[in-house]
């Protein structure tokens, strides 16, 4: 059996989601409206973050210095380098930005792990816009990067593994192989019927990864056994 895993960043990789930290520093006031807009399905992901992406207001260095603050899952080291060793393809797929990402993962030493995501443009010095590279028309959450796009180039012979947290991950989520969840994922799977490992941290998949990605629907409940997390 051969895998493919799609991992997201924000929230899931990252404590905390990584675009709101730079909204919340460098962007001007509207910002936060232009988020309750998306929070209330007048306007897609991809819209919202293009119109707050707009806003932002800071120079590369403090952006650079900005991002070189925000922590990740120390655990998610040590299992990208245990899918490496197991020449199992890791892909981080994300509705954030592809500069913020990079920057994050190149600190950490993994600069090299695939990123499918938004694209942060330099306008000037202090100005910013995203293109969203990734986007599909018909999108169910009109996301810069869709998600179940990147799942399509899984190959046929591949089962199909999605690490999330959030809303962007939701309809990979109904088609995945394994699904691994934490957060308002988590709640999703559970709503919706949806087979799944929930996980806190990344030493736990790690281990798992160790044991044998071998899984069936009928195995949710001693899998979570051996996480050590509750069903």
């Amino acid at each position: 059996m051969t895998y493919r895993i799609l991992c997201d960043f924000d929230g899931t990789v990252t404590h905390g989601d990584v675009t709101d930290m730079l909204l919340e520093a460098f962007a001007e006031p509207g910002w936060q409206d232009i988020e309750a807009q998306w929070q209330a399905g007048a306007i897609g992901s991809a819209t919202c973050m293009e119109r707050q992406v707009a806003l932002m207001r800071c120079d590369r260095q403090a952006l650079n210095a900005m991002l070189d603050t925000v922590r990740i899952d120390v655990g998610f080291l040590g299992f990208a380098a245990r899918c490496r060793q197991l020449g199992i393809p890791l892909v981080i797929v994300s509705d954030g930005l592809d500069y913020a990402i990079q920057r994050i993962l190149t600190r950490h030493g993994i600069g090299d792990l695939p990123v499918i995501a938004n694209r942060l443009m330099f306008l000037d010095d202090e100005r910013y816009a995203m293109a969203s590279p990734h986007a599909v028309a018909g999108c169910r959450s009109a996301a810069g990067t869709c998600k179940c796009r990147a799942a399509r180039s899984t190959e046929e012979e591949e089962q199909l593994v999605l690490i999330g947290d959030g809303r962007s991950d939701f309809c990979v989520a109904e088609t995945a192989d394994i699904v691994f969840a934490k957060d308002k994922l988590l709640a999703y799977c559970r709503l919706q019927g949806i087979e799944h490992v929930p996980f806190e941290h990344f030493a736990q998949l790690t281990n798992f990864l160790s044991m044998g990605l071998e899984y069936e629907p009928a195995t949710v409940t001693a899998a979570c056994e051996r996480l050590g997390v509750a069903p």
